[in-house]
């Protein structure tokens, strides 16, 4: 059978659509195509938290999804995703109990399970889930058992895995440098070697460089690659390896264990669009900001906001520092489905720096569409994700580069 459905980039999308195409029966049709190593770019910088709290219901649905992938690698193909179920605690001072009662009452609509915590219920599930965090700035909090993280590049490949065995097969060292079609339909991929692929269904999920194969074909997508980094503590005794992800709207931090230490955020107030047109096939060494190339202005200017919170900051030592593109829209929104003019021509990128999160979500919305079957979001929240939204517009301009900036400045959920 001709491999007619060609998924370009094996990344965490491309491997979910991948996975949920075969999970549908069409695992001998698919090929999915990737120049560099499986996974090794964006999805394996990601911090990898898998929360459902959000703002909104189709984002609460996305990973949903994700959770019920996770379930069946796990149990169907026996993969280890390195997941750790170690709840999140979503905690503030005083001053921020009406919007952490919010979230609450917001999960709960979602079936969402938590445990709302006040004065001594919050001090002890703060010193028991994570003794670094000051307690007078935690007085309460809300709990949410569920949410977890994984191993990004564990996840990733394991969906890989599992569409393996239902057919899917990967072609490595595969530049894809244009998309072709003739007549309002896709014909398949050119290769950087000149190499025609034909393909009736092509899904672009090329991540940081989508917009290079969908400009061309009259879709400027509204998205651009935005610094994303985290640093990583020394070890300490105040880590415990169970320790709860933790969440701080209020100065829009996260963090999470790691191994005896802590893996934390701080999102900066001007962070940094690339244009996706410089940025290397192959991300090992890439500086966003050759000014601040490690880090220390951003985590600087977060450590004012941070200490409060984290007081041990002051005296710990940073181990690592960790950068890599996450694609920011300026709605916030992800990019999925057709192109509106190109039958078979289908897009999946924009995570917003939640595409572990989103990946299960991601796979089966596209899957879905290519099977033209009923999609497991209503009408109305997946046309949120319409890849023409924006319409025509220069997606490299400085202007547009920011405003995708801008939204990860705003940015509160894990």
């Amino acid at each position: 059978m001709q491999r007619d459905i060609l998924i370009v980039g094996a990344g965490i999308f491309g491997a979910s659509i991948a996975f949920h195409l075969a999970r549908a029966g069409l695992g001998e049709r698919v090929l999915l195509l990737e120049r560099g190593q499986p996974a090794g770019g964006a999805t394996s910088r990601a911090a990898a938290l898998v929360t459902q709290v959000r703002d909104d219901p189709a984002l609460i649905a996305l990973v949903q999804e994700t959770f019920r992938a996770i379930a069946t690698l796990e149990d169907e193909f026996a993969e280890d995703v390195g997941r750790r179920t170690v709840g999140a605690l979503h905690a503030g001072p005083a001053t921020q109990a009406d919007a952490l009662r919010a979230i609450a009452t917001h999960a709960a609509r979602f079936g969402i399970a938590g445990e709302w915590l006040e004065g001594d219920a919050a001090r002890t599930a703060v010193s028991r889930r994570a003794p670094w965090l000051a307690p007078e700035q935690a007085a309460c909090a809300v709990f949410f058992p569920d949410e977890c993280f994984v191993e990004p590049y564990l996840l990733s490949t394991a969906y890989q895995r599992a569409a393996g065995q239902l057919g899917v097969k990967l072609r490595q060292d595969s530049d894809v440098r244009a998309i072709r079609h003739a007549d309002g339909q896709t014909q398949g991929v050119e290769l950087a070697d000149g190499t025609l692929l034909p393909a009736s269904i092509v899904i672009n999920a090329a991540g940081a460089w989508a917009n290079l194969l969908s400009v061309p074909l009259g879709l400027p997508l509204p998205m651009a690659p935005v610094r994303s980094q985290y640093w990583i503590s020394e070890p300490a005794d105040c880590f415990p390896r169970d320790g709860a992800i933790v969440l701080l709207p209020e100065i829009r931090a996260y963090a999470r264990p790691e191994v005896g230490a802590l893996l934390f955020g701080v999102r900066e107030k001007t962070p940094v669009a690339a244009d996706p047109r410089t940025l290397p096939a192959d991300l090992a060494g890439f500086v966003f900001d050759p000014y601040d190339a490690e880090g220390w202005n951003n985590l600087a200017e977060g450590a004012d906001y941070l200490l409060p919170y984290f007081p041990k900051l002051e005296s710990l030592g940073i181990a690592h520092y960790i950068t890599g593109p996450s694609n920011y829209t300026p709605d916030g929104r992800l990019i999925l489905g057709r192109h509106p003019d190109i039958g078979g021509l289908f897009v999946a990128t924009g995570c917003n720096g939640n595409g572990i999160a989103f990946s299960g979500g991601v796979g089966r919305f596209i899957a879905d569409l290519v099977c033209d079957r009923p999609g497991f979001l209503p009408a109305d929240l997946a046309a949120g994700f319409a890849p023409a939204r924006a319409g025509q517009f220069d997606p490299f301009s400085p202007e547009f580069l920011n405003a995708c900036a801008a939204t990860r400045a705003k940015k509160r959920s894990g």
